[in-house]
């Protein structure tokens, strides 16, 4: 029997994914009715298909740029949330610097990430593990 998704899986397969430039596993695990917000844009993506289109993108233009610019390289570490819901896995994301620039919670449910959501820090005020998944 296979052990259930948890929302500790789902945000190890995201920073899996962005420290690699490899997104098929994580993209893998999305409800095909999943959401994808971010405080930076304004729709909701709306759909696995949506989503994976969206982060294919996004990783094809960091590996792109990022072979000669250092300030464009994306790495991914897991943290965990101490305002809003308390001791919340989530994946902290850094580009360029050690700054943590986004913070993204998921929701699992029936086996599938449902959602997920890129959010301002401050409104998770995350702790650090040092973990960086390869």
């Amino acid at each position: 029997m296979t052990k259930p998704l948890t929302e500790d899986d789902a945000t190890l397969a995201y920073a899996k994914a962005w420290n690699r430039l490899e997104p098929d596993r994580f993209l893998e695990q999305l409800a095909p009715n999943a959401g994808y917000t971010s405080q930076w844009v304004f729709e909701e993506l709306k759909g696995a298909e949506a989503i994976s289109n969206c982060l294919r993108g996004k990783m094809n233009t960091v590996r792109a740029s990022g072979a000669g610019d250092l300030s464009s390289r994306v790495q991914v570490e897991i943290g965990r949330t101490t305002r809003g819901t308390y001791d919340r896995p989530c994946a902290l994301m850094t580009q360029g610097t050690a700054e943590v620039k986004a913070v993204v919670i998921f929701e699992v449910d029936d086996g599938q990430i449902q959602r997920f959501d890129m959010c301002i820090p401050a409104f998770y005020a995350p702790v650090h593990t040092r973990v960086f998944p390869a």
